[in-house]
C-alpha cells in the first residue's frame, strides 16, 4: 500500500515548482536585459535600475501584506490572478511601452507576483505530510535558479538579434500557459497531497504547551520572534548581495572587460546555475548547524571573505577569478535565501503561520533587492564597481556583528527566565 501512495504529494510539489519557476521569467527578464535596455532607451544605470527598484519595492511590501492575509485567500484564483496580471504587464512592455511607463508597469508586476510565494508556501505547509517538507523545500529552492537560468539563457540568444523585447513576449506566453495548467490541475494535486497527509502516520510534534509551564511558552515565543527579527535583517543582506550580483554582473563584465552584451549575459548564467544547488548546501548545513541565526552568521562571514577577494581580483584584472568568486558568493547567498524563505517557514509550521512568515521574510529579502537595483547603480555611477563590492562586504560585517548580538540577547532571555 505504501508503494502505491507515498508519492501522491509529488504532483502538488511539481505544480508549485513549475508555476514559481515560470513566474521568474516575467520577473527577472528586465534585469537580464538591462544592458540592452540602457543602450536602447539611452538612459543611465541609475535610471534603468529605477524600474527594478519599483518592482522590488512593490514586491517586498506585497510579500508582507500577502503573508499576513494569505490565510484568507482562495488559493486557486489568487494564484491564477497573479499570473494573469504578470502576463498582461509583460505583453505591454514587449509591445513597445515608453521607458517612462515601464517603471510603473513593473510596479504593477511586483504587486501581482507578490501573491505567489506566501500563498504557495501556505498551500504546501498545509497539504503535505511531514516527511515531504524537506523535499518540497529543496525543490522549491531551485525555482529562482531555474527561472533565472532560462530567461538569462534566452536573453543571451535574443541579444544576438538585438531584440530584448522577445524576452518579454516569452515571459507573457509562458505565464499564460502555466496559469491555465494551474487551473486544470490544482484541485487534483491538492486532493492527492491532502489524502497522503491524512494517510501518513501521525506526526509526533513537540510543543511546550503539553505539560510545560506557561512561563516556558512565553520564553519560547520570545526566542522565536527574536530569531524572526534577526532573520528579517539577514534577509535584506541576502538579496542585496544575490540580486545585486544577478542584476549588475552583465554590466560589470561589459564595462570592465569590454565583453559584448550576449557574452556578458551568457557568462552571468553561471550565477543562476549555482543558485539551483545553493539550497542543497543550505539543507546540508542546516543539519550540521540547526540554529538558523548561527547558520546565517557563518555563511555571511564566508561571503564577506570572498567579496573582499573580489576587490583584489578586479584590481589585478583577473576576469576568470572575479567571475568564479561572484558565482560562489551567489551560491552561498542563494542557499541562505532558501533557508529563510522556505526551510524556516516550512519546518516551523507547528509554531508559526508558514505563509505569513514566508511572506514577511521574503518581503525583507526584497528590501535588499530594492537597494541593489537602484542603490548599487548609483554607487557604480559615482564611485565605480569596486565601491559596490565594498558596500556588499560592509553588510556581511553587519550581519556577523548581528549574529553576536543575537547570541547575547538569547543568553540574557534564558538567564532571566531560568
Amino acid at each position: 500500500m505504501k508503494t502505491k501512495t507515498g508519492k501522491r504529494e509529488n504532483l502538488l510539489i511539481f505544480l508549485a515548482w513549475l508555476l514559481y519557476s515560470v513566474s521568474y521569467l516575467g520577473k527577472v527578464n528586465y534585469a537580464a536585459n538591462i544592458t540592452q535596455i540602457i543602450d536602447f532607451y539611452g538612459v543611465t544605470k541609475a535610471e534603468a535600475g529605477m524600474a527594478s527598484t519599483f518592482f522590488f519595492f512593490a514586491y517586498g511590501i506585497g510579500q508582507v501584506i500577502n503573508g499576513l492575509f494569505c490565510k484568507k485567500y482562495n488559493i486557486k484564483w489568487a494564484v491564477f490572478g497573479s499570473m494573469a496580471a504578470s502576463t498582461s504587464v509583460n505583453l505591454i512592455v514587449a509591445m513597445g511601452a515608453e521607458f517612462a511607463l515601464i517603471k510603473w508597469l513593473w510596479l504593477v508586476n511586483g504587486i501581482a507576483l507578490s501573491v505567489l510565494w506566501p500563498t504557495l508556501v501556505r498551500m504546501l505547509a498545509e497539504a503535505l505530510p511531514g516527511r515531504a517538507l524537506g523535499r518540497s523545500s529543496m525543490v522549491m529552492g531551485t525555482t529562482v535558479g531555474v527561472g533565472t537560468l532560462i530567461i538569462y539563457g534566452l536573453s543571451a540568444i535574443y541579444a544576438l538579434f538585438d531584440n530584448f523585447q522577445l524576452a518579454f513576449f516569452t515571459a507573457a506566453a509562458a505565464d499564460a500557459a502555466v496559469a491555465v495548467l494551474w487551473l486544470l490541475l490544482y484541485r487534483k494535486a491538492t486532493n492527492l497531497a491532502e489524502a497522503e497527509r491524512a494517510a501518513d502516520a501521525p506526526e509526533v510534534v513537540r510543543t511546550e504547551a503539553k505539560g510545560a509551564p506557561d512561563r516556558l511558552d512565553a520564553v519560547e515565543h520570545r526566542l522565536i520572534y527574536t530569531a524572526v527579527g534577526f532573520l528579517c535583517l539577514f534577509s535584506v543582506g541576502i538579496n542585496l548581495i544575490k540580486d545585486g550580483l544577478t542584476t549588475w554582473v552583465p554590466s560589470i563584465l561589459k564595462e570592465t572587460y569590454n565583453f559584448p552584451d550576449a557574452l556578458s549575459i551568457l557568462l552571468t548564467l553561471f550565477l543562476p546555475i549555482s543558485a539551483i544547488f545553493g539550497n542543497v548546501f543550505a539543507l546540508w548545513m542546516h543539519k550540521k548547524v540547526p540554529d538558523y541565526i548561527r547558520h546565517s552568521g557563518i555563511v555571511f562571514a564566508m561571503m564577506g571573505v570572498l567579496i573582499a577577494g573580489l576587490v583584489g581580483f578586479m584590481r589585478l584584472d583577473w576576469a576568470v577569478a572575479l567571475l568564479v568568486g561572484m558565482v560562489v558568493v551567489n551560491y552561498l547567498a542563494a542557499g541562505l535565501n532558501n533557508l529563510n524563505t522556505s526551510i524556516y517557514p516550512m519546518f516551523m509550521r507547528e509554531k508559526l503561520n508558514s505563509g505569513m512568515i514566508a511572506g514577511v521574510l521574503n518581503g525583507f529579502c526584497y528590501v535588499g533587492s530594492t537597494i541593489s537595483a537602484y542603490g548599487l547603480g548609483v554607487v557604480a555611477d559615482n564611485f565605480g564597481w569596486t565601491a559596490v563590492f565594498w558596500v556588499l562586504f560592509g553588510f556581511c560585517v553587519i550581519a556577523v556583528v548581528a549574529w553576536g548580538i543575537y547570541a547575547m540577547i538569547t543568553r540574557l532571555i534564558k538567564l532571566h527566565t531560568a
